[in-house]
């Protein structure tokens, strides 16, 4: 077959084209319509290799397409590849001097971060491939990789649902939910939370029947597994615009955002597509979380330590809407907590989950939650014992059980109008275990059959399915 494209493009191409060529071409018609510099371009090795191409996979391409399609596929290329560089006045920067980004100089007494505007690729990770070069052409829509009817061991996805590769999939299947990695590290610290969305797709817990809901989440809503975010590993700011965009393309994609980070920066970019979309006074945030991540003042402007003093603070959600759920340990001090009063949020710590009991807090929550039209959830594993996750980023002893975890989980989003869930703070390698990729599995699990009830009609306050409950 590479022959015969081959044979083919060689008969419509100019000599000159590949000079070393062992099929060199005899005319110019498939090039006829491209400038001098789209000629340059195509000419030379160092760009094409930018997009993996070889002499033979651009005679592959050219093979398959006319003259206009041609200088389609050209122009792409050089568009992308432009896009790929620094965009004065769309990349935020607050200083240049002589060449060089320094993105925070105005908000840190510190020297700031330089970057290189002038690299090449300083956007590159984040330029979304134009379907153009796409290989196969193919009809919107969810993906199914499976080889076999009924696979066990296939490729991993979150909950062995079909991929979606572009947002115009998730609008041809329809998709209710998709999950999407957001393989964050840098900004706690923790160098490790970047592998949870490869390890929790291999990791089971994601599908299957819940007794205690009586659905099987997986059959009655339509899922599809995004892919992932692409991250720089090296700067957490350089993270928060792209993120926010892709959360808030879901969304108008008609889905409800499952986001598996990452350390618990990841909360800002995520609520603020929330509040893009929806409006910062309609949809309440439920966060469970060992810390309050309330941090000012710090030296870095993005990290999860501030996650949420940031969202207040640039008013993308209001106080009053924010509920916090398993506070403990000494990243609260009394300044902190003095803190949550004044800005109005409203928090339950492990002290009065001891003194008043998992269900009167539980109930509580829900009902604050209730407050607005509709309700986010982030779920940090350190709010769990690190019994039950020992592989949490920043763990904290005395938490919740997983059983808390999963019942409150599963009531918010059976009980509430869930816009967007995130499961953060897992650090598999730091987990010998499986046990806390297959908690936060389960916890994701519990959140997929109460919006699976949800949509069966059954939203009644702490509904358990009577065939839980042995009748003897």
């Amino acid at each position: 077959m590479t022959a015969i494209l081959l044979s083919a493009c060689a008969s419509n191409l100019d000599n000159s084209f590949f000079p070393n060529s062992k099929s060199p071409p005899t005319d110019n018609v498939k090039l006829q319509l491209l400038t001098e510099d789209e000629l340059a371009f195509l000419r030379d090795p160092k760009r094409l290799r930018w997009f993996n191409l070889t002499e033979e996979k651009v005679l592959n391409q050219l093979a398959q397409r006319d003259e206009q399609g041609v200088k389609q596929y050209v122009s792409d290329m050089m568009a992308t590849m432009s896009a790929a560089g620094f965009q004065d006045g769309q990349d935020k920067t607050s200083t240049i001097k002589n060449g060089i980004l320094e993105p925070l100089s105005t908000t840190a007494d510190s020297a700031s971060i330089p970057l290189n505007v002038d690299a090449q690729g300083y956007n590159k990770s984040k330029i979304i491939q134009p379907a153009i070069f796409d290989k196969y052409k193919r009809t919107p829509g969810p993906i199914n990789l499976q080889r076999y009817v009924n696979e066990q061991d296939g490729i991993p996805t979150f909950a062995g649902a079909p991929v979606a590769i572009r947002t115009a999939d998730l609008v041809a299947g329809q998709v209710e939910v998709a999950f999407v990695g957001v393989p964050l590290a840098l900004g706690s610290g923790w160098r490790d939370s970047q592998h949870a969305p490869t390890v929790l797709r291999g990791m089971y817990g994601l599908g299957g029947y819940d007794i205690a809901g009586g659905v099987d989440p997986t059959l009655i809503l339509s899922i599809a597994d995004f892919g992932n975010i692409a991250t720089s590993y090296l700067s957490t700011e350089l993270n928060v615009d792209h993120i926010r965009e892709q959360i808030s393309a879901m969304i108008e994609a008609g889905t409800i955002p499952f986001i598996v980070g990452g350390d618990h920066s990841i909360m800002y970019p995520t609520v603020a597509a929330m509040s893009d979309s929806y409006g910062k006074t309609a949809f309440s945030v439920v966060q469970l979380d060992a810390h309050f991540n309330g941090k000012r003042g710090l030296d870095h402007y993005y990290s999860d330590a501030q996650s949420v003093s940031r969202l207040l603070e640039d008013q993308i959600i209001e106080p009053g809407n924010l509920i916090q759920v398993g506070l403990r340990g000494p990243s609260q001090d009394k300044e902190a907590l003095e803190w949550l009063r004044e800005t109005g949020v409203k928090y339950h710590t492990m002290v009065e989950v001891e003194e008043k009991g998992w269900d009167v807090v539980q109930s509580n929550t829900i009902a604050q939650a209730k407050g607005a039209e509709s309700t986010f959830v982030s779920f940090d594993m350190s709010v769990l014992d690190p019994a039950y996750a020992p592989g949490a980023g920043r763990p904290i002893p005395g938490g919740i059980s997983i059983l808390q975890g999963i019942s409150l989980v599963r009531r918010l989003c059976a009980e509430t109008k869930i816009i967007g869930f995130e499961l953060l703070d897992v650090a598999p390698y730091l987990d010998t275990s499986y046990k806390t990729a297959l908690n936060a599995n389960y916890i994701m699990h519990a959140c997929l059959t109460g919006i699976a009830m949800r949509k069966q009609g059954i939203t009644g306050s702490n509904h358990l399915d009577p065939l839980a409950f042995s009748p003897n």
